[in-house]
């Protein structure tokens, strides 16, 4: 019989199989996942409060003065937002693959000719590097999802990392941010072929362990 079971598949998870298919199919087909270990609810409170900056300036129709020399065009309008992603929720049903790809939109912005970008915050304790390609892989996923919602998008996104340097700080203000703003180049008809292949394999036998996945390893030694 063909499998009829609602698919639904965020950028999150998405990366999940793109690391590991076994560890993926687990998850989703199972409700098996990784352990967890406690973390910290800093970042969660530092989301929240660049959530409520950027709405406070978001109203008055430009970018959050730390961004102002930083950035292109303009965060986009609430309006369009909450009308397309109910709220930054969105959710794209694929009928080729008859699967949904769903997930929490960060922010976006509106460049001046009208194209519409990925655009998401980065808390970090140190200086950043290069994207980490889990955040490409993001990218380039919400860059699908604004596409495949009719907005007129290019294979761009920006990250934006709020970060310390512990080299040089201010003593009076040793907790102040500085900000640093990548452009990332997305590929989302990559994302797209992944998606289906990942579809594809949640509707067939689990995958073998894979060698290279520590909780693959811990599974196979019977520890998990």
């Amino acid at each position: 019989m063909p499998d009829e079971r609602v698919i639904k598949i965020s950028p999150s998870s998405l990366n999940l199989y793109l690391e590991c298919e076994r560890c993926f199919w687990l998850q989703l087909n199972e409700g098996v996942k990784r352990p967890e270990h406690p973390s910290s609810t800093l970042p969660m409170g530092i989301d929240l409060t660049l959530k409520q900056y950027f709405d406070h300036w978001r109203k008055k129709g430009g970018l959050p003065p730390l961004l102002h020399d930083k950035l292109p065009g303009k965060l986009l309008e609430d309006q369009a937002l909450v009308s397309k992603f109910r709220s930054r929720s969105f959710e794209w049903f694929d009928g080729h693959s008859k699967a949904h790809f769903t997930g929490i939109l960060d922010d976006a912005l509106q460049l001046d000719d009208g194209v519409v970008v990925p655009l998401d915050n980065k808390t970090r304790g140190f200086p950043p590097l290069e994207p980490h390609k889990a955040h490409v892989n993001q990218m380039s996923a919400y860059t699908l999802i604004l596409r495949e919602n009719n907005f007129k998008t290019k294979n761009l996104a920006y990250l934006i990392y709020w970060f310390f340097n512990h080299k040089s700080f201010d003593m009076e203000k040793p907790l102040h941010f500085n900000i640093t703003v990548e452009e990332v180049k997305t590929d989302p008809d990559r994302i797209l072929g992944s998606f289906r292949d990942a579809v594809s394999l949640l509707r067939g036998p689990m995958p073998l362990s894979n060698i290279e996945c520590g909780f693959c390893n811990y599974r196979e030694s019977g520890r998990l």
